[in-house]
């Protein structure tokens, strides 16, 4: 039987490294725009990051590959075949918690990148701020996190490596919000829990 409190993550910095994800947007899709428009690969990347960098993480639009793939005008098909090879690795250990506490990924990765880097059915609940309408630095974000798990916010343990988005923001609104990075990730875990993993 599950106990109440809820064991939140961050995903990039702390269960993955994330690399993954920079080829995506540094590689991938530089490299189709390169084939699409003629142009060298590093002018393709160059115009690509300048887009990246105007638009800014504070818009919802930057963490869609969609978005990006219509604005250089790609194929979003030849994308996700370029893409089939892109997979995050949940740290094993948490699969061990998975009997015990309900176990969500709140993150600003979204779900379409999710779909199909994240094999694995590990959490029960995943919030991305593409879907709740705000990125994770919002205060809102967390409101609809606790909101929508029904439950106190204190309730809430939340393990993130961001010292504003996964740990000032959540705190301030009650959840635990805990420091951690993938390199002390299951040490920070063991700790914060107090359950030998």
């Amino acid at each position: 039987m599950k106990n109440d409190e809820v064991l939140s993550f961050d995903l990039c910095g702390t269960l993955d490294d994330c690399k993954v994800y920079s080829y995506m947007w540094y590689n991938v899709i530089p490299e189709m725009y390169a084939e699409a428009k003629g142009i060298s690969f590093e002018e393709a990347k160059s115009i690509a990051s300048k887009a990246y960098n105007q638009l800014g993480p504070s818009e919802l639009e930057w963490y869609l590959p969609s978005y990006w793939i219509d604005k250089f005008g790609l194929s979003y098909a030849d994308f996700l075949k370029k893409c089939k090879d892109i997979k995050v690795r949940i740290p094993h250990e948490l699969k061990k918690l998975k009997n015990k506490y309900r176990l969500i990924l709140s993150t600003n990765v979204s779900k379409e990148v999710l779909k199909f880097s994240l094999n694995d059915n590990l959490f029960d609940e995943i919030y991305a701020s593409v879907d709740l309408g705000y990125p994770k630095k919002d205060e809102r974000f967390w409101k609809s996190v606790i909101s929508k798990e029904k439950v106190q916010p204190c309730e809430i343990i939340h393990l993130g490596d961001d010292y504003v988005y996964d740990y000032l923001i959540p705190s301030s609104l009650g959840i635990r919000g805990k420091l951690s990075d993938i390199k002390r990730f299951k040490f920070n875990l063991f700790y914060t829990i107090g359950v030998r993993l």
